[in-house]
């Protein structure tokens, strides 16, 4: 098959970029020792591969995912269905892929009925030496079953998502995110968003949503997402001291402030004479 349009930012696998390169803060965070050559440039350096680019889609096969859910993907097109929401099909963000081919995964894409809504859904195994670690003290998940959907209104996005403890990087002003549990059904992730999209669209009747007919539209919406969420991480340096302090629940230590610094890009202050 044929290429999608390829300048295209990727916002619907947020989550999945971001828990690869936060396996680096996590790690500092819970006072793991880091292999070599993991620091903080290494953070920065991710980051800005993954932010810094349009990325790259093509439509994905699922028998080319062996380690995939299928049965959770299916499941998902089932619910949705029958609520009414369109499948508008499988794709693969290589850009992603190339950076992490350990955890290549697809991306099955939905809207509602009404076209308001848009769903993004994924099944992704993460892999890595710190991920391990984490898996294996019961600090992250060895599989993730995500669906994120998105309402778009005037450069405002509704995030409704089950990623409550895995996305630990703050939005960009533009998201109004709520991240629920990882157990959450289906339902309830749809029942809760819709609900959300119906209160903002009843607050602000002059306010028309973006409407998703087309995976074209999906796509289109994911790139402004996603230029959003690039220019907020540009801002902050790529990591900002209170999202690293809230992940330790207190003051930095000094290893921790080489860290962030590194991220950053600064150099360290100069003593004071």
């Amino acid at each position: 098959m044929g290429k999608l349009t390829p300048r295209v930012y990727n916002h619907g696998v947020e989550v999945f970029f971001l828990m690869m390169g936060l396996w680096l803060v996590v790690a500092v965070a819970l006072g793991l020792r880091r292999p070599k050559g993991f620091g903080g440039a290494a953070l920065r350096a991710r980051l800005d591969a993954v932010y810094g680019e349009p990325h790259e889609f093509a439509p994905a096969v699922p028998a080319d995912f062996p380690e995939a859910d299928l049965e959770f993907y299916d499941r998902v097109r089932k619910e949705l269905e029958a609520r009414r929401y369109r499948c508008l099909g499988d794709v693969e963000d290589l850009t992603l892929s190339r950076i992490y081919p350990q955890n290549r995964t697809f991306i099955r894409l939905f809207s509602d009925a009404g076209g308001m809504i848009r769903v993004s859904a994924y099944h992704l195994h993460p892999r890595g030496v710190v991920i391990s670690l984490l898996q294996l003290v019961q600090l992250f998940p060895r599989h993730l079953r995500v669906a994120e959907l998105v309402s778009e209104v005037q450069g405002t996005f509704l995030v409704t998502s089950n990623t409550h403890g895995v996305d630990r990087l703050e939005p960009p002003p533009e998201a109004r995110v709520e991240r629920m549990p990882l157990q959450t059904t289906l339902a309830e992730l749809v029942t809760r968003h819709e609900a959300r999209i119906t209160e903002a669209v009843r607050a602000h009747p002059e306010r028309s949503p973006v409407t998703f007919e087309t995976q074209a539209d999906v796509l289109a919406s994911m790139a402004r997402a996603h230029v959003a969420m690039a220019r907020h991480r540009q801002k902050i340096g790529g990591l900002s001291r209170d999202e690293l302090e809230r992940l330790k629940g207190r003051p930095l230590s000094a290893t921790e402030e080489q860290f962030l610094r590194e991220v950053q890009g600064v150099e360290k202050p100069e003593p004071q004479s």
